[in-house]
């Protein structure tokens, strides 16, 4: 009887070697699963991108120039103060301040609208950001279309003019 009642009431002991063993497999189940969470993670970020204000967009237009994708209300972002830039890049900053309401009706054809780094969706978003400073052809669409604006041409004849001088074989 001895025996079997000193048997039933042993306990395992942890000894350095199985607490050692313990440790190292809750380790690796932890790092697995901040892995596993990376990955989930990195997958979901590959498919959408972020507009300057910070809300997700799904990247699913096939031509972002298109005005399928200039389509719905117009919506304004504030831009970078044009006093941060100098020469013509200045101007093109102070141009999206001065009708960014124009600029926001109108594609942009460098390849920002379709980048999902950059996330534009019309010309008015490359001067939310420094892309506009260094963009030739940003600056260059801003500037017309402030000039168009001016003279009293209305947006849709802008946008139509912008889309003929620079979207190549798009119309």
């Amino acid at each position: 009887m001895g025996k079997k009642s000193r048997a039933k009431g042993a306990k395992t002991e942890n000894t350095p070697a199985t607490a050692g063993k313990s440790g190292k497999n809750n380790l690796w189940l932890i790092l697995g699963g901040a892995a596993i969470m990376v990955v989930i993670v990195w997958a979901t970020l590959r498919t959408t991108g972020t507009d300057p204000l910070g809300s997700m967009t799904n990247h699913t237009v096939s031509d972002p120039t298109s005005d399928e994708a200039l389509k719905g209300p117009v919506t304004l972002i504030s831009t970078l103060d044009p006093g941060s830039f100098t020469g013509r890049a200045r101007a093109a900053y102070q141009a999206a301040k001065d009708v960014p309401e124009i600029l926001a009706q109108l594609p942009c054809f460098c390849g920002c609208m379709g980048s999902p780094e950059l996330g534009h969706k019309s010309n008015l978003y490359c001067f939310a950001d420094s892309h506009g400073n260094i963009c030739e052809l940003c600056q260059t669409i801003a500037l017309e279309a402030k000039e168009m604006n001016r003279k009293g041409i209305p947006v849709e004849t802008i946008r139509s003019n912008i889309r003929k001088t620079y979207g190549g074989n798009r119309m």
